[in-house]
């Protein structure tokens, strides 16, 4: 059952000088208890999607159901069902300490007495910040800063989370306790719309995946089809000499590592791996090593946004 559907949305900005359309008729739907994730690059409308869905911006066209409920028509009992944190700080009150902030935005969800006493230390546990409670929000790091903001989205219980770049600015040991988190909260059978260019967060924890740019689908799958219509399809040449180094960039990506030369290529079928065996032949290039290998999903985001499949 669809706990979110959003129907041929289209926003557009206009200032004094340009028009932009951010949105261009995105269309998708997110099954109850799923991770799914918008991915795309910086612009896409990645974050516009977002804030159309939560009516903190109005789209021209399109419609947005969450849990059946028409948003547009009874927004106030569709949002009891939504939480968010948006990309950015704007989340926490950098001047409250922890446990004040989820007090504070506890009473503005409507929350109080003993529940929201009890919600505060359940998230407080759960994003492991029980020990930083006392302390500023503005005094933490951007880490810490990011799990408070998830942890103030938790506290309503609510059962659709939308997540905005939870992970951008992070360092690697924030990125993947943001990572671990989200693994816990899809376990606990949250639905949980991700809006991300972190292709590693994607990796870990989609179910689904909607690949947009420039404001328009790309493609949309369960994550391990695109991963599928990519695998067996890349190889990596580890090769000796350096006539010809130079030469074999028309055939895919060229570096070093470890002292060794190496040729990765992504190939629609063998008779191009052969082509390229040839020229090695031709050329007298000796091959150490030639191997089969997956391609990474930053790479199926890539050829997926350059061919514009729909």
């Amino acid at each position: 059952m669809e706990a979110l559907e959003v129907e041929g949305l289209k926003k557009t900005y206009v200032s004094k000088n340009k028009r932009v359309e951010a949105v261009r008729g995105i269309s998708f739907y997110v099954n109850k208890g799923e991770v799914f994730s918008i991915l795309g690059p910086n612009g896409a409308g990645k974050t516009t999607t977002i804030k159309a869905i939560l009516r903190l911006v109005i789209p021209e066209e399109g419609k947005v159901h969450v849990n059946r409920i028409d948003i547009s028509k009874h927004i106030s009992e569709a949002l009891k069902n939504l939480s968010a944190v948006l990309e950015g700080n704007r989340n926490i009150h950098w001047k409250m300490t922890v446990y004040e902030n989820l007090r504070y935005f506890g009473y503005i969800r409507g929350l109080g007495g003993r529940f929201l006493k009890r919600r505060v230390e359940e998230v407080l546990e759960f994003v492991e910040l029980t020990d930083k409670r006392n302390e500023l929000a503005g005094k933490l790091s951007r880490g810490m800063q990011q799990r408070l903001a998830i942890a103030i989205a938790l506290l309503p219980d609510t059962p659709i989370i939308l997540l905005d770049e939870p992970t951008l600015g992070l360092d690697v040991e924030s990125s993947i306790k943001v990572r671990e988190m989200l693994i816990r909260l899809a376990k606990k059978g949250k639905t949980i719309l991700l809006s991300t260019h972190d292709m590693h967060l994607v990796e870990k924890v989609a179910d689904r995946v909607l690949i947009i740019n420039n404001g328009k689908v790309i493609v949309c799958d369960k994550k391990e089809n695109l991963i599928n219509a990519f695998k067996k399809k890349a190889y990596k040449i580890v090769f000796e000499g350096e006539d010809h180094y130079v030469d074999l960039k028309k055939y895919g990506k060229l570096y070093e590592e470890n002292g060794e030369k190496i040729l990765e290529v992504q190939l629609e079928n063998m008779e191009e791996l052969y082509k390229i065996m040839d020229y090695f032949k031709e050329k007298q290039i000796e091959i150490k090593h030639l191997e089969s290998i997956m391609i990474n999903f930053e790479e199926i985001f890539v050829n997926f946004v350059r061919s514009g499949r729909q």
